[in-house]
């Protein structure tokens, strides 16, 4: 509850801007700030129901917004411990994401394993 200009710490930041200084970083679909993946994973820790969009998003983990390679491993884990409440178009676009992003690299084999988890057989 302090003013802006009286912070004591800086943001639980990505590590890729942790040398930006306190610089908070707004997405630009919900206005949320950009945090440091483990921020998020203590908070799913004490809230079992956070919302997962903001934990898998490809750049509280990486600069690259199109990296989706630890997003969807960290979601099969998540899946493993029985977290489901991610929406399915969610799910869908980490599917897809992550299975163009091997195709494009020649990796079409894991690709093609990748697109099998999705949920939606349609």
């Amino acid at each position: 509850n302090t003013p802006e200009c009286e912070k004591y710490a800086c943001c639980p930041l990505p590590p890729y801007l942790e040398d930006s200084g306190c610089v908070i970083e707004e997405d630009d679909n919900a206005g949320r700030p950009l945090r440091d993946v483990c921020f998020h994973l203590l908070k799913l820790y004490s809230d079992r129901h956070y919302d997962l969009d903001q934990l898998l998003d490809p750049r509280s983990i990486t600069s690259d917004p199109l990296d989706f390679r630890l997003s969807w491993h960290l979601w099969e884990v998540l899946r493993a411990l029985n977290y489901s409440h991610l929406f399915k178009q969610s799910q869908g676009v980490l599917n897809a994401s992550y299975a163009a992003q091997l195709e494009s690299e020649g990796l079409w084999e894991w690709a093609v394993f990748i697109l099998l988890h999705e949920p939606d057989t349609q």
